[in-house]
């Protein structure tokens, strides 16, 4: 026999809802926004419209009016006031367990009791991340692992139907590095100094995404030449700043400033007219059109930005999104730090690091260009007649 085509998830998770939603009677619209509801020639709904409406119950939180959604919303509660998670924390573990209260909306808590509730895990997490990096597995079964966690210590279960899961085995991946002509033309291409004082701090010191994010003008102490970064886990850390130029230039962008703001922030622009155009476009003057300086960019935001500011530079064509991660400005920063001063223990500390293995063995890349310049200090230049310089 033939084997069947594997169904995508939008099939799979869309069908399934298709069959819950149908229990009720069929509405033209959807209340929650007023938008019209697609549906197909025999009066049922689209695959594509069920899609759209998942969407929105985990962006508008109506999850939460299934059974699992409401355990979902007392477990982010418990998380934010009594563990103390952080906001960024909170978001992506809210965004995992939606998922889960939505595929299984007709299910109770009580219907992941092991062994069935084991087997049901494993249907959702290949459903969805079947064809996803192990890490973003491994970071699946954590936020899983602490939900039903929670629910066994709240008595709510008996057993915990994630412990028989094991998490998957990660394999070795690469992880790019910049060249320093290539960081120097990605600075030195941007526009605004808001964006070349970014891009520092980033190959630098190496702070994180949701760090850069997170930063405003009041955590820059010119003085005493640091920077307050807020890191991962609620963890403050003040760092130098590594140059004179930089300090020159974060005080230019803050005289007469609000410290309250925000060093990324967003902003809207558009082609201002002007007198001979032709078109919007043609030689037209960008404008800021609207912004909101005391509010942060986003992730999604950040990582537009990210990808522009490569695009100025020409590192990617116009357009790409994908290939090139933030995070390795930050594995760029740890090496070119550990290849000037040797130093694996401060340069856990640039990095924040509370096992020196995780800097040793992931953001700490030699090179080929210092692994030649070693391999030359122990053989020597490759004279014959140097006895010295054999290998006894």
């Amino acid at each position: 026999m033939a084997a069947q085509p594997q169904q995508t998830w939008t099939e799979v998770a869309a069908g399934r809802q298709l069959e819950l939603f149908e229990q009720a009677p069929p509405t033209p619209k959807d209340g929650r926004r007023g938008q019209l509801v697609q549906l197909d020639s025999n009066g049922r709904l689209t695959l594509g419209e069920a899609a759209r409406i998942i969407r929105e119950a985990v962006k508008d939180k109506s999850y939460r009016s299934t059974p699992v959604g409401l355990e979902v919303a007392h477990f982010i509660r418990w998380f934010r006031n009594e563990y103390g998670a952080t906001a960024e924390t909170l978001r992506d573990y809210e965004a995992i367990l939606a998922k889960l209260a939505l595929d299984y909306a007709d299910l109770e808590l009580a219907d992941f009791e092991p062994p069935a509730g084991t087997v049901r895990l494993r249907e959702f997490i290949d459903t969805r991340w079947g064809e996803a990096a192990a890490r973003t597995r491994k970071k699946v079964r954590a936020v899983l692992m602490s939900f039903f966690r929670w629910a066994q210590s709240e008595f709510k279960l008996q057993g915990n139907p994630v412990v028989p899961i094991r998490s998957p085995r990660l394999r070795d991946i690469e992880r790019p590095l910049f060249d320093r002509d290539v960081v120097q033309r990605i600075i030195a291409a941007q526009p605004e100094l808001r964006d070349r004082v970014a891009l520092k701090l980033l190959f630098l010191i190496g702070i994180r995404k949701g760090s850069l994010a997170q930063l405003r003008l009041k955590d820059f102490d010119l003085g005493r030449r640091r920077v307050r970064v807020h890191a991962k886990g609620g963890k403050v850390r003040n760092l130098p700043l590594p140059t004179e130029e930089l300090r020159q230039e974060l005080e230019l962008l803050i005289l007469g400033r609000d410290p309250m703001e925000y060093l990324l922030f967003p902003q809207v622009k558009a082609p201002r007219w002007q007198k001979g155009q032709v078109s919007g476009q043609d030689k037209a003057e960008v404008a800021v059109v609207r912004e909101n300086r005391l509010t942060p960019l986003s992730s999604t935001a950040l990582h537009r930005w990210w990808y522009r500011c490569l695009e100025r530079a020409g590192v990617v064509p116009p357009g790409q999104t994908r290939g090139m991660r933030m995070h390795a400005a930050r594995y760029t920063a740890g090496t070119e730090f550990y290849l000037a001063t040797g130093d694996i223990r401060a340069t856990q500390q640039l990095l924040g690091h509370e096992d020196i293995g995780t800097t040793a063995n992931i953001y700490v890349q030699p090179n080929e260009a210092s692994l030649e310049r070693k391999l030359s200090d122990v053989y020597g230049n490759g004279d014959a007649d140097n006895d010295s310089a054999r290998p006894r």
